[in-house]
């Protein structure tokens, strides 16, 4: 069984143990009904409940776009909400910047936010958006892509939007990437990786969170950084397993309400 489909019967099984009074929901793309995804008008089951109301409110007062597949029980988006609001909540994001090194870093929680416009935005069109954000005092810029069961980071299409889009904004921010996928067609064939990473700069950071066990998503992060990225900005991007962070927070994290959380993540998310 690969992966994904390992994951949707977990998923499954949760679901059936945890709300077992919960229809089953439908995947707007086709109008089945699948097992692993909730009512959407029951979408907020999707958050653990340690931090549920909280979170719930959240999302309503700082106009967190929800996702059109948020209620999928597989959804990254609820996947990152579960484990980095706690983090919020108690002041740890100081755990994920040892993670990454940043060790006389401090986290500026005014900068901190979910679905971070890229810098698409400041030319008028539909940018990029983060599944997590935030800046350091000294103003070091860390920007998240979360991964779980996606198949592949998505390509592009050659058509005239993407063309266009190409031409006026990715083109001229080319400066990270090496010559070879300079071109709008290598450009299109790796369209989510590049565009992601055209945000590093001196300061700036991305980071790619996927589970250890989605191979296809993990050769490809691992790939970018190897053959994509110039010598001077691969110490500035950081390919991490979910495994990984999650073992970080769990051993640096104490207080009965996070534990807690952590502990219902790993039930729900990893195997």
């Amino acid at each position: 069984m690969k992966y994904i489909d390992e994951i949707k019967q977990k998923l499954s099984d949760y679901k059936k143990e945890k709300f077992p009074e919960l229809d089953d929901g439908i995947w707007k793309k086709n109008k089945q009904r699948y097992s692993h995804i909730i009512p959407e008008s029951e979408r907020y089951y999707n958050l653990l409940p340690a931090y549920k109301n909280n979170l719930v409110k959240y999302i309503e007062t700082q106009n967190v776009k929800l996702h059109i597949d948020f209620h999928h029980l597989n959804s990254s988006q609820a996947m990152c909400l579960n484990f980095f609001y706690p983090l919020i909540t108690e002041k740890r994001l100081d755990i994920i910047l040892d993670l990454l090194n940043f060790y006389r870093e401090t986290v500026d929680y005014s900068t901190v936010c979910f679905e971070k416009d890229g810098i698409e935005k400041s030319y008028g069109r539909r940018p990029t958006s983060f599944d997590f954000y935030l800046e350091t005092k000294s103003g070091k810029k860390l920007y998240f892509e979360i991964k779980y069961t996606e198949s592949e980071f998505g390509k592009a299409k050659n058509d005239k939007e993407h063309i266009e889009k190409f031409e006026e904004i990715y083109s001229g921010l080319l400066n990270p990437i090496r010559e070879e996928f300079h071109s709008k067609d290598r450009f299109f064939e790796n369209y989510q990786i590049l565009r992601n990473l055209i945000h590093l700069t001196e300061n700036s950071f991305v980071i790619f969170l996927y589970p250890n066990n989605n191979l296809k998503i993990k050769n490809q992060a691992e790939n970018a950084k190897m053959s994509m990225l110039k010598n001077d900005f691969k110490d500035n991007f950081y390919p991490i397993t979910w495994e990984e962070i999650y073992k970080k927070v769990t051993d640096n994290s104490e207080g009965n309400r996070l534990s807690k959380q952590l502990f219902d993540f790993k039930e729900k998310y990893l195997r």
